[in-house]
């Protein structure tokens, strides 16, 4: 425990690093703005869960809560909240904790908090994932994912992704396992995971949005046919006898 904590204090002046230089109009002093980097570490410890076999889930979901008048100011620094989250999510390996998913900051309006003050709250969350959950957590817990055979997506109509991985994250940031370069989506939008041999896709609480079959989804199962939008951009997700490969062509003629 002992490393962890250690772990944790090298993140806490990372964070630190980040935030000065950043957010001075957003805080009303360096106590303050420091003192961010402080309630995410505060928040990140106070909701990790251990689970059965050891593993310490970090929570992936941080709520920002700030005076009404600072949201415009905290919106126009979605870089900042976005490198902080990076920060976070680099941090996994080096703090011993796992996410579940890349962790995300959400900002929310709240009178009861001062001007130029944030309070901060963490929680591992699935959003709303009804008969799904309970694999989920088996599955986390276990550790033991099947993949579903020669799943793909076509991207944009274009271009086959095959579906070979447990987890794929989607977005613009060149380290997602499915990267899509196109400004409507978010640097980590999505994220399609194995569970006991379906394929989930969750948003990842992204600016855009995530639809199936033209409905607004947090989580889905996905069946072969289903039309998925991230911001408008559309994949569509199959399986086939035929093993595709990733280069693969469409020709929508």
């Amino acid at each position: 425990m002992g490393m962890i904590k250690n772990a944790l204090a090298q993140l806490e002046v990372r964070l630190q690093t980040l935030i000065e230089g950043n957010a001075a109009r957003i805080f009303a002093s360096e106590d303050h703005h420091n003192g961010l980097a402080v309630r995410l570490i505060d928040a990140m410890e106070a909701g990790a869960k251990t689970q059965a076999g050891g593993e310490i889930i970090a929570p992936n979901l941080y709520i920002l809560a700030v005076h009404p008048s600072q949201v415009d100011d905290f919106e126009r620094d979605f870089n900042l909240l976005e490198q902080l989250a990076q920060t976070l999510e680099e941090s996994a390996g080096e703090t011993g904790l796992t996410f579940l998913s890349p962790p995300v900051l959400r900002i929310i309006a709240d009178e009861e908090v001062p001007p130029r003050q944030v309070v901060v709250k963490a929680q591992v969350s699935i959003d709303h994932l009804d008969e799904t959950s309970d694999m989920v957590l088996e599955a986390v817990t276990d550790g033991i994912t099947a993949l579903p055979s020669n799943a793909f997506l076509i991207v944009n109509g274009t271009r086959i992704y095959a579906l070979t991985q447990s987890v794929v994250n989607i977005g613009r940031r060149p380290d997602n396992q499915l990267v899509i370069d196109d400004g409507r989506i978010s640097r980590v939008h999505a994220q399609i995971r194995a569970i006991k041999g379906r394929y989930v896709i969750f948003d990842l609480d992204s600016l855009g949005g995530t639809s199936v079959n033209d409905q607004r989804v947090h989580q889905s199962l996905l069946y072969p046919g289903d039309v998925i939008s991230l911001a408008g951009v559309p994949l569509v997700f199959g399986q086939d006898e035929t093993k595709l490969s990733e280069t693969q062509k469409l020709s929508l003629e």
